[in-house]
């Protein structure tokens, strides 16, 4: 299995925020790289610009997952707390709230107040 990537719009001062605490949550224990998607090949990965500011992806054994799945694809290379974290979504009904959820959280970022809010770029 190879180490998973995860793409992330790193000018966006929330979705930085958000990806690196969980990856340094010491009881989470995620794998991966964090890369944000303008350092990255995007075309190496099939996305485009637009692709991948509009949604988290992870990468993985060249499966390519986006928004809340890849959350919990994410979440599946963790310890015991984030692996049941990660299986949530796939439960019965809960796949389409966690992506209804998440599309909802990505289109009012700059809604949360934090002092992130004035360095999202979108």
């Amino acid at each position: 299995m190879s180490e998973p990537l995860v793409l992330f719009d790193g000018s966006c001062g929330f979705r930085r925020v958000t990806v690196t605490c969980l990856a340094r949550a010491p009881r989470l224990r995620l794998a991966g790289r964090l890369l944000p998607y303008r350092s990255a090949d995007l075309a190496s990965y099939g996305l485009t610009e637009r692709q991948a500011r509009d949604r988290m992806r992870l990468v993985r054994d060249g499966e390519l997952h986006g928004g809340a799945r890849a959350f919990a694809a994410w979440f599946a290379t963790g310890g015991p707390a984030a692996r049941t974290v990660g299986r949530t979504p796939a439960l019965p009904g809960v796949r389409h709230t966690a992506e209804a959820t998440y599309r909802s959280i990505a289109r009012n970022r700059h809604r949360i107040p934090r002092p992130w809010e004035r360095t999202c770029t979108i």
